[in-house]
Order: C-alpha cells, then structure tokens, then sequence
C-alpha cells in the first residue's frame, strides 16, 4: 500500500516539475486572471475612439512574456482578446493591441535571457513599443481612416494610455516575483 503511495506522489511530482505543463497550467490561471481583471477595469465599459482601454491586459502581457516566453505570451494575449471580445468588455483592438505588446516583449525578454539574464525584468517596460506603434498603426489601418495622420496620433495616445501603466505594473510586480524567489527560470 505504501509503495503505490510513493509511485503515485512521484508520478505527479514528475508531472509537475516538467516546464511544458508548469507553462500550460500557468496559462490557464493567466488566462483567467486577466479575464476577471477586465470585469474590474472601469475603462472597459465604454468606448474612447472605438477602443476600450484595459491597462490589465497589458499587465498580463507584461508579466506572461518574461515567465512564459514569446509563444505562450501571445497565445495568452490572443485568448484574453477573444474572451473579452466574446464578452463586450473588449473591442476588435484587443487584438492587435494585446499580441503585438505581447510579441515585443517574449521577443526582447528572449534576447535578454541569452545575453544579460540578470535584467530579464526590464523587458516588461519594452510592451509599449509593440503596442503603441505596431498596435496603434494596425488599429490606424483597419479603422478606415488611413490617410489622416490625426487618426494614427490619436491611436497610438489610446494605446500609450492603457499600456504604460500596464507595463509599469507588470515590471513591479515581476519584481515582487523576483524577490519571492519566483523568476523566468521557474519555467524554462
């Protein structure tokens, strides 16, 4: 009897400590935190230009890419998009506006990991690059209005206003991970 304890604590012991289901578990409970987040975000329930700012979603990016990686953070993002899309409390712009902060920083947190591990953190603060002008241009485009450069301003001012905090959250709270001894290592 003892022994099928043992085998069966040390099957789940091995199943858990293997990156792949730690990162697909990790989503999941990503997934659902930025989803109940967006229920609390006061911006999410009305429109400003067409988009509804959610500095949380750019919070999970944030957090997702440098503990996930690149392809988890944006399959993250896609899927916070698709539910808060599902449900009103997002627009067709959490989409690209998501992803795209998402990619920037699995991509530079990437890079860092190779060559300055200590400073993975910092690439948190690198999710307004990919959301302000790869977001806000695509948001430029697909609005209709391609040839007025007001519109592509007025875009990127959107999407600076729900990012920044939300990245700057993230970078605090990857610190707060950091000193709990949780870090991008964890998972990888």
């Amino acid at each position: 009897m003892n022994g099928q304890n043992s085998d069966k604590d040390l099957k789940e012991k091995r199943f858990f400590q293997n990156p792949l289901n730690k990162k697909i578990a990790t989503s999941g409970i990503f997934i659902a935190v930025g989803l109940v987040l967006s229920y609390l975000n006061p911006f999410g329930y009305f429109l400003i230009f067409g988009t509804k700012i959610n500095p949380f979603a750019h919070f999970i990016n944030s957090i997702t890419g440098i503990l996930l990686g690149l392809d988890f953070a944006c399959i993250i993002a896609l899927d916070i998009a698709i539910l808060r899309f599902s449900f009103s409390i997002g627009t067709i712009h959490a989409f690209h506006g998501g992803i795209t902060g998402a990619f920037v920083v699995g991509m530079v947190a990437y890079f860092l990991r190779k060559k300055f591990p200590k400073y993975v953190e910092f690439a948190a603060l690198t999710e307004p690059l990919g959301t302000i002008f790869l977001g806000g241009t695509i948001g430029h485009l697909i609005s209709g209005n391609i040839f007025a450069i007001e519109s592509l301003y007025t875009f990127w001012g959107l999407f600076a206003l729900s990012c920044i905090p939300g990245s700057i959250m993230g970078f605090i709270m990857l610190m707060i991970l950091k000193k709990a001894k949780v870090t991008w290592e964890d998972f990888f």
